[in-house]
């Protein structure tokens, strides 16, 4: 039997893709400029296949370490606009793991799910900088605190759990902090958590670290 050739391979994943957006479908890994640019494309095309239609909901996939704020933060606009200019819900499962940026672009769905043995981690940005102190120092800490605004106001206004100030002090505590389904959905991260029968996580709700 031999084995397909490249341009078959291509043509079949390219028929898998378009299958997918044609049933609402994204799967979200690395937070990136080039995957913000196509989760950007991919979510337009989906919307305005489903204009008008809140039965038929987009469902992004979320198994990512996270990455870029910037571009995180682009796909983020992106979906409010296929939520509110488009009105066409999205939603979130968190299939593995959602850690940094990830934990934040989850947020921005019409329903938030989690699978039992995910986990979700949200810590404070890192940085790798040099040029001026002037420019570091100075323009440098406004664009940080910007983003530590931005990324509190979200989980605030999210979860309604706890106030901003809360929220950026659990956030940017210095530390990564690493939270199980059930300490999400306590916390107002996730609306649901999917178990399943034969399913070997046993989540007890925990006290988590503020």
């Amino acid at each position: 039997m031999n084995a397909p050739s490249l341009n078959e391979l291509l043509q079949n994943y390219s028929a898998n893709r378009l299958q997918l957006q044609a049933e609402g479908i994204y799967y979200l890994r690395d937070v990136d400029e080039e995957t913000a640019e196509r989760y950007s494309r991919d979510m337009l095309l989906m919307a305005l296949a489903r204009e008008g239609r809140p039965e038929s909901p987009i469902t992004v996939y979320v198994n990512s370490p996270g990455g870029s704020v910037g571009a995180g933060f682009a796909m983020m606009e992106i979906a409010h606009r296929v939520l509110h200019i488009h009105k066409v819900p999205i939603n979130t499962v968190i299939t593995g793991y959602a850690y940094s940026m990830a934990a934040v672009i989850a947020q921005v769905a019409s329903h938030r799910s989690m699978g039992s043995m995910s986990m979700m981690m949200i810590h404070s940005s890192s940085w790798s900088l040099s040029g001026e102190d002037s420019k570091i120092f100075r323009d440098y800490h406004k664009l940080a605190e910007h983003y530590q605004e931005l990324v509190s106001s979200v989980f605030a206004s999210r979860t309604a759990h706890q106030s901003k100030t809360w929220w950026k002090r659990f956030i940017y505590s210095g530390r990564d902090r690493f939270l199980d389904a059930a300490e999400c959905l306590k916390l107002g991260l996730v609306d649901e958590v999917l178990a399943y029968p034969d399913d070997p996580a046993q989540h007890q709700s925990r006290v988590f670290n503020r």
